[in-house]
């Protein structure tokens, strides 16, 4: 699993360009990149679930900011949870919202515009955390290098992580720890709360070995299969040639690019859930170019 930071270094490295400038570009190649594979992915792949809380005679709520596209909503009043059926035709939902109807249990849902929904009957009563919608998130482009300040402290089992200098912030919620000293476990973890400085909480709980004082990364991720992170490289190459006009370079990396597509298309366009378990194989043919050697 590559973080942000490690994509642009590499391709940076491949490019052996190390300007500014060039960095820029680099850097929105590789989000475009991603976006390319969040295309092909099954939609299920980047499906989220969030709360809200009814509120008593108000009709319309406010889409996660994160969200593409609603997929469903469920109202639970008391033990009771009610799925709501989508109204699709606007017709249909002037004709339901002619004259005012109030219910302690809606029965549908409408999407306006591409912001907001809209709950029939009106709520009747303001409910905590009633609402539950499942959604589409968007995917983020990526923009922060990764954040190594400090030591840490991990405990095996545990998904609260101290440290000594961090100075983190409430913003790295949602990016991944990783340890880089020789005890860690090798494996990625995404940070679910922010305490202060000096504590943060991790979505799992940790299982490397116990251990004080070691080094570590907070790093962006990429929002595709893991597998597929080093075609990222690829890209952000190609459109690096691409703007020097250097064709036969970019038509390389441009092809590594493709081929990966393709696999990610074959292996994640299904809905069955095996396409999310199966252990992660090494791909095949992913030779970068290097200056001395050429491509392979």
């Amino acid at each position: 699993m590559l973080s942000f930071e490690n994509i642009y270094t590499e391709t940076q490295e491949q490019c052996q360009d190390s300007d500014a400038t060039s960095l820029v570009t680099i850097k929105r190649a590789i989000n475009t990149g991603a976006k390319k594979f969040g295309a092909v992915l099954n939609r299920e792949w980047r499906n989220t679930n969030k709360t809200f809380s009814l509120v008593a005679n108000q009709q319309y709520y406010q889409m996660p900011e994160d969200c593409i596209r609603p997929k469903s909503i469920v109202v639970t009043i008391g033990s009771v949870r009610y799925p709501l059926t989508e109204i699709e035709s606007e017709d249909d939902w002037n004709r339901l919202n002619m004259r005012t109807s109030t219910s302690s249990v809606p029965s549908g849902y409408y999407i306006r515009g591409s912001d907001e929904f809209g709950i029939f009957p009106i709520p009747l009563a303001s409910v905590d955390d009633a609402g539950s919608i499942n959604y589409e998130r968007r995917m983020r482009d990526m923009s922060q290098a990764d954040h190594t300040a400090g030591t840490i402290t991990v405990t095996v089992d545990s998904a609260t992580v101290t440290g000594v200098g961090t100075n983190w912030t409430a913003l790295m919620v949602g990016r991944s720890l990783k340890v880089n000293d020789a005890y860690g476990d090798g494996m990625w973890y995404k940070i679910a709360g922010f305490t202060s400085d000096t504590e943060i909480t991790l979505e799992n709980t940790y299982s490397g070995a116990t251990a004080a004082g070691l080094s570590y990364a907070i790093g962006e991720i990429p929002d595709i299969p893991e597998e597929f992170h080093e075609a990222l490289i690829d890209y952000s190459s190609y459109r690096y040639y691409m703007r020097r006009k250097d064709a036969s370079m970019a038509s390389n990396f441009k092809s590594l690019y493709d081929e990966a597509l393709r696999e990610c298309k074959a292996q994640y366009s299904s809905k069955t859930t095996s396409q999310y378990t199966r252990a992660i194989r090494v791909r095949r043919g992913y030779v970068h170019y290097q200056p001395t050697q050429g491509i392979i």
